[in-house]
């Protein structure tokens, strides 16, 4: 018990950007880009302060444009800032991503190595879901080590999180309005989110920079939930259900 709680005290100190994280973008990685951009047809090139965004449009239809050109403005706006907030080490956290439409892909989206693949068919039948563009640009900067039965639930709900703090809100998705009995703390997404919500409304307004922290050095274990408010994840989460109001602002 006392090195975990070393550890998470080493976490908490992490929140202040004390110790490193991530390494950035070496040479290789940028002319990776520049390759993948020429060797494309399809590829746009976008640079803006420093950061980077290649886009692969995927299909040739004129309906997809001014969605492209919503991602595009959304990743400069809310990726540095998701960065700053969320990475392990955001002087060096790496400022290249790769947007690809994908016509092929029959998800909604998906995050992996620097590269955020859309499915074509969901964004054009849902031209207001931009904002799951945030969703999976917080899995870019979160960059955890582990993804597993352990910890996608939480992984997801702190990207939910963000996809609510930075939004944009102008589609129909919301966090949830009320606690369904089937619901637990490890449900994910926009359920873990919510409960994330109201802790840092009701117990400490640093418990998702805390426990991003945890997961980024692969530290991550439930007993920190009383680590940081005092109490266990399942109290927290009966307290919860009793009470579920939070502050929303949409």
């Amino acid at each position: 018990m006392k090195k975990f709680v070393g550890c998470l005290v080493c976490a908490g100190v992490l929140v202040s950007g004390v110790f490193g994280g991530y390494s950035g973008v070496h040479a290789e990685e940028t002319s990776a880009i520049e390759k993948e951009v020429n060797n494309s047809p399809s590829s746009t090139l976008y640079e803006k302060r420093g950061y980077t965004l290649v886009v692969i449009k995927g299909v040739d239809d004129p309906a997809i444009d001014p969605i492209i050109d919503e991602f595009v403005n959304l990743y400069f706006k809310v990726y540095p800032k998701l960065v700053k907030k969320y990475a392990a080490n955001p002087k060096e956290h790496s400022r290249e991503v790769t947007l690809e439409f994908d016509p092929q892909y029959d998800g909604v989206a998906y995050a992996d190595n620097g590269k955020i693949v859309v499915s074509t068919n969901w964004i054009l039948d849902n031209p207001d879901d931009v904002a799951l563009f945030t969703h999976e640009l917080t899995h870019l900067a979160q960059a955890y080590p582990t993804y597993n039965d352990q910890t996608w639930w939480i992984t997801e709900g702190i990207a939910d999180y963000a996809r609510y703090v930075y939004g944009p809100h102008n589609g129909d998705w919301r966090l949830p309005e009320e606690v369904k009995d089937t619901d637990n703390y490890d449900s994910g997404y926009r359920v873990t989110a919510r409960f994330l919500l109201w802790i840092t409304q009701n117990k400490n307004h640093f418990a998702v920079d805390i426990i991003n922290r945890a997961l980024q050095y692969d530290i991550f274990d439930l007993r920190l939930f009383k680590v940081i408010t005092g109490k266990s994840v399942e109290d927290l989460w009966e307290e919860y259900r009793e009470n579920p109001e939070v502050r929303t602002d949409y």
